[in-house]
């Protein structure tokens, strides 16, 4: 009875074996489908979500919907997220950093300071600028793709920002002080 039943688990994990075993084609994109996917992204549009420079900060996204106004709506308003993310993320780096360099009597760890802090990206909505947009047909789909960049000026920013923390002069002043705040 053994036997029998060792006999047909191995008969059974043989045709499992050789079912799983055929001779299909296994194949990897070629150069022409690479870059295919390549040219779907336009030549300005880069692999980073947020790009800075000394003086501009970029943002780009991409959307997809029924017409293509909707399309590059989509994209500049999560460009613009994205924008609003990495700049509440860079300042509270920054905060975080100029708190060790400063210490606790700069203010910076004030729970005002820092939820003031938190709502500090809100500026970007004012100061955001659409730079390029290119709108693609999805083949098979009844869709369009569009791409779109967002551009803020730094000084503008970082002056925007300290109007929005006017209350708490000290605090941003030890920030825009600091020796991390050149990394925004």
């Amino acid at each position: 009875m053994h036997h029998t039943r060792l006999l047909i688990a191995t008969i059974c994990s043989i045709g499992i074996f050789i079912s799983c075993s055929g001779t299909g084609e296994m194949t990897q994109p070629t150069g022409n489908q690479q870059a295919m996917e390549v040219q779907t992204y336009p030549t300005w549009y880069p692999n980073q979500k947020v790009v800075s420079t000394d003086t501009l900060m970029y943002a780009y996204a991409t959307a997809i919907a029924n017409d293509s106004a909707g399309a590059v709506s989509k994209a500049e308003s999560w460009a613009q997220s994205e924008l609003k993310s990495y700049i509440s993320d860079k300042l509270e780096n920054i905060r975080s950093e100029a708190l060790v360099e400063q210490g606790s009597e700069s203010g910076l760890d004030a729970s005002r300071f820092m939820i003031a802090l938190r709502r500090a990206d809100n500026a970007v909505g004012y100061l955001a600028e659409t730079g390029n947009t290119e709108v693609k047909t999805v083949e098979g789909y009844n869709s369009y793709r569009s791409f779109a960049e967002i551009r803020v000026p730094k000084d503008e920013l970082i002056k925007r920002i300290g109007k929005r923390l006017a209350g708490y002069e000290q605090a941003w002043s030890a920030m825009k002080n600091s020796k991390a705040f050149e990394s925004l």
